[in-house]
């Protein structure tokens, strides 16, 4: 259902709908509640549901907000997922969990009639939070994060080969003086985003220095204040950065020529989603593309295994690879000297 339609529904504007589909405030949860299910749950009639299997619950996990509301990624992560189910003759309900409300007190009015199975978006959760779905007693894979010492099942993007592939690419473009931009919120993704960091330079022979090694909102408008001030106070800027984020990178960069530096003769830009905004950007952003229907796709396919072959006598942690894509971001410094 488009988000116009169900604006005239719920007598509500279109950017009301949009505010509530990207977690952004200002939307009563009673009211984002019913957006989504009409958005995601509208899809197909009763009397198609009735034919299906059963369904899955997808959970939206949303501990501090910022990190989902803001990317492509969960959108298409939404979409395939109800594809994949759908192919497999389940049909897939869409669920968002705010933390701030008791688990219990919150599951206590979700419809489990027919569930045969859980798939969780646990990007910002940790293991106590996993647990919650754990003890819900069905079939469950966790989407987009890993618990280490835990026997979930994890379909997840490989975060560290993105960014060593980044630093590789850097060394390639003559960039020797490279710093990393981390998120001042700790999740899975960003933390590993930053080992492959490491691991990239060590492998080049490249020393990290600590003055190379930013932290900012993960927000655009958050990483454009942020970096501004980081900029008032540092001297000199490595001759490439690369970012958490495409989120984070749009603000970076209109810090950098708000204070005027040349993206990308005076310092270098790679960030990683690769999200729409990114081939659009000026300039045109070099980031590391992911492939999230194809994590949507093998979070179904596994759960599917549990649901149907019990085959859950063994866990599995599935990295989805990933692939930079080379745009206008990033410039030869030797041809700079």
């Amino acid at each position: 259902m488009r988000n116009k339609e169900i604006a005239e529904i719920l007598h509500i504007t279109p950017a009301a709908v949009s505010m509530a589909l990207n977690n952004k405030g200002g939307v009563s949860e009673s009211k984002r509640k019913k957006i989504f299910e009409l958005k995601y749950a509208s899809s197909q009639s009763p009397e198609e549901k009735e034919k299906k299997k059963g369904r899955i619950l997808f959970f939206i996990h949303v501990k501090n907000g910022n990190v989902i509301a803001e990317t492509h990624f969960f959108v298409t992560l939404m979409s395939a997922i109800q594809e994949r189910a759908g192919y497999y003759g389940y049909f897939a309900d869409i669920i968002r969990y705010d933390s701030k409300t008791q688990f219990r007190e919150f599951i206590s009015s979700v419809n489990m009639s027919n569930v045969c199975g859980i798939l969780v978006l646990a990007t910002e959760i940790d293991s106590e939070d996993a647990a919650l779905y754990r003890d819900l007693g069905k079939p469950l894979v966790m989407i987009d994060n890993w618990f280490a010492g835990e026997d979930y099942d994890c379909i997840l993007m490989d975060n560290i080969d993105g960014i060593k592939q980044a630093v590789r690419y850097a060394c390639h473009m003559e960039h020797r003086n490279i710093g990393f931009v981390r998120s001042k919120i700790h999740i899975h993704n960003f933390d590993e985003r930053y080992e492959g960091f490491c691991q990239g330079m060590r492998e080049a022979g490249l020393p990290i220095i600590r003055k190379n090694i930013f932290s900012t909102k993960c927000t655009t408008d958050g990483a454009y204040e942020d970096m501004c001030a980081i900029i008032k106070k540092t001297p000199e800027l490595p001759s490439l950065l690369i970012i958490s984020n495409d989120v984070m990178a749009i603000g970076i960069v209109n810090a950098l020529k708000y204070s005027h530096y040349r993206v990308p003769k005076d310092v270098s830009v790679i960030s990683f989603d690769n999200m729409p905004i990114a081939r659009y950007f000026s300039p045109t952003l070099t980031t590391v593309s992911i492939q999230d229907k194809q994590i949507g796709y093998v979070s179904v396919d596994r759960l599917i295994e549990k649901i149907e072959k019990g085959m859950d006598n063994y866990f599995v942690h599935n990295l989805i690879g990933v692939r930079l894509e080379i745009r206008e971001s990033v410039c030869n410094y030797s041809s700079m000297r």
